[in-house]
């Protein structure tokens, strides 16, 4: 079914879809700079539709991608975990329950709820991470996007963390 919905939405044929995501893989398995080299049918297909099926493109965005994680530690998110867990149930960053009337998910960044001196990068970019991670496990978010909102309403300068929204801007 899923390969179904690809072929319709992209006007490409089944081989077409097959041959793509086969070239993605083995550029990306060939990359000397690919920390992974275990690229599922299923993450290949994210990135491609990211970037509308340009090959190169999506190669490119995967390994930038895999290059943040690696150096933020963004790998082996437990969200049981603390101090994950209680990040996560801060409501910090969400991915809303509607869409927009493209089909895209929405992520909301609530920058008055952020404390930059209580909680570390890596732990707000793993609860970012993680929450991004599900939602694009989703067809539809796959292939109408997110949209990702960064409400700085009622917030205040210690509220504001620069280089921590370099990077969530970076993964994005």
């Amino acid at each position: 079914m899923r390969m179904l919905y690809l072929l319709i939405h992209n006007n490409i044929t089944h081989e077409q879809c097959l041959q793509t995501v086969k070239q993605f893989i083995e550029l990306c398995n060939g990359s000397s700079s690919s920390v992974r080299r275990n690229i599922s049918h299923t993450t290949a297909i994210k990135f491609l539709y990211a970037r509308k099926f340009d090959v190169q493109r999506a190669v490119s965005l995967y390994e930038q991608h895999e290059q943040i994680r690696l150096r933020e530690g963004l790998y082996n998110i437990n969200p049981d975990l603390e101090p994950l867990y209680s990040e996560l149930k801060t409501g910090k960053f969400t991915i809303l329950p509607s869409r927009d009337a493209n089909g895209a998910a929405i992520a909301l960044f609530t920058a008055n709820k952020h404390s930059p001196l209580s909680v570390t990068h890596t732990i707000t970019l793993q609860g970012i991470v993680y929450q991004l991670d599900c939602a694009l496990q989703d067809t539809e978010t796959q292939r109408a996007g997110l949209i990702f909102i960064y409400d700085m309403s009622g917030s205040k300068y210690s509220n504001f963390d620069y280089d921590l929204s370099q990077k969530i801007l970076t993964l994005l």
